[in-house]
């Protein structure tokens, strides 16, 4: 599995991509490759890791997460993470779709719980990353304070694409919280942003019923931004679904090409919002005198054609270039 990570961080780097977070992994495997970046010994981005993410005893990651049913188990859950050396936490607000059983539109945990590990997380100097899909884990992650919701897909009880809670993402703007757009791209959306030349956003294509609540949660997502909510752009893996290792750039142009977002807006979130989410605002994600000299050369101008996000012509970390055989 270390061997698996590391090939993903090498690919990843080259592609352009010289953080990255990953919210859930298996152990410590995740921050054992971390740390032989960090030392030199492989090639890849610097990695900001969660390691075991947190959730109820029957909930969504169970099999390799930390289990919480209160709010003193969840207290110990911190203790445990930050001896494991985690940089971030990730608090499992909702159900997920790949954990058979579990609703995707309702609360794993109370306000409170969330609320205690925030203020356990804050102690130790960590932000937390809650995985909520539904409105109701959404609502009580941002009262207790949490720094990012991953997904924010406003999902009601039932699953189903719900309106989103205004006054939820104005509580959000004040607070400047985030919400991370992050998962897997359907197959479909995939398989014509790969083949199709870009034509007019009001082509209308029929892609299925996972493929329309794709479509719906970025559209979703882009009322939150006009809202006031920042964003930034996830994949949801850091194995990824792409042999190109491009998943961010293929997340990207679908905002664009089929879910109705300006180039700007879709590579503020890119970079500065993810570079915010991290808490690393000042340090990546900008071209400016004291921050990390990362930086990506394209063949094209993003700003007017997203799809040269895809052509990668060189990449430097902290001002030293990555070479694409390292």
């Amino acid at each position: 599995l270390v061997n698996s990570v590391s090939r993903r961080c090498r690919g990843l780097v080259s592609a352009g991509v010289t953080t990255v977070c990953d919210l859930g992994s298996v152990g410590d495997v995740v921050q054992r490759v971390r740390n032989a970046i960090g030392r030199g010994e492989l090639v890849g981005p610097r990695i900001h890791c969660a390691g075991r993410p947190i959730t109820t005893p029957d909930g969504h990651l169970r099999s390799f997460g930390l289990l919480a049913s209160n709010e003193e188990s969840m207290a110990a859950s911190i203790e445990s993470l930050v001896a494991d050396g985690v940089d971030v936490v990730k608090v499992v607000a909702t159900g997920g779709a790949s954990t058979p059983g579990t609703a995707l539109g309702r609360a794993q945990f109370t306000t409170n719980e969330i609320r205690c590990a925030v203020h356990f997380a804050a102690n130790a100097g960590l932000l937390v990353a809650a995985h909520a899909h539904g409105t109701e884990g959404i609502e009580r992650a941002v009262e207790a304070g949490v720094h990012t919701v991953q997904h924010c897909t406003w999902l009601d009880d039932e699953g189903n694409a719900g309106p989103l809670d205004l006054g939820v993402l104005d509580e959000m703007a004040r607070r400047q919280q985030m919400a991370v757009i992050a998962g897997p791209l359907p197959e479909e959306l995939a398989e014509w942003l790969s083949a199709h030349v870009r034509t007019s956003h009001d082509e209308a294509i029929d892609f299925g019923l996972r493929g329309q609540r794709q479509l719906t949660t970025w559209a979703n997502a882009y009322t939150a931004r006009k809202h006031g909510v920042m964003h930034a752009l996830g994949t949801d893996a850091l194995f990824g679904q792409f042999a190109d290792f491009h998943d961010l750039a293929w997340r990207a142009q679908g905002l664009v090409e089929l879910g109705g977002w300006p180039e700007n807006l879709v590579l503020d979130a890119l970079w500065r919002g993810g570079a915010l989410a991290l808490g690393l605002s000042e340090e990546i994600g900008v071209v400016a005198q004291g921050a990390h000299a990362d930086l990506v050369v394209l063949g094209g101008d993003p700003r007017f054609d997203i799809r040269a996000l895809h052509d990668v012509r060189a990449v430097y970390r902290e001002g030293s270039p990555i070479s694409r055989f390292d």
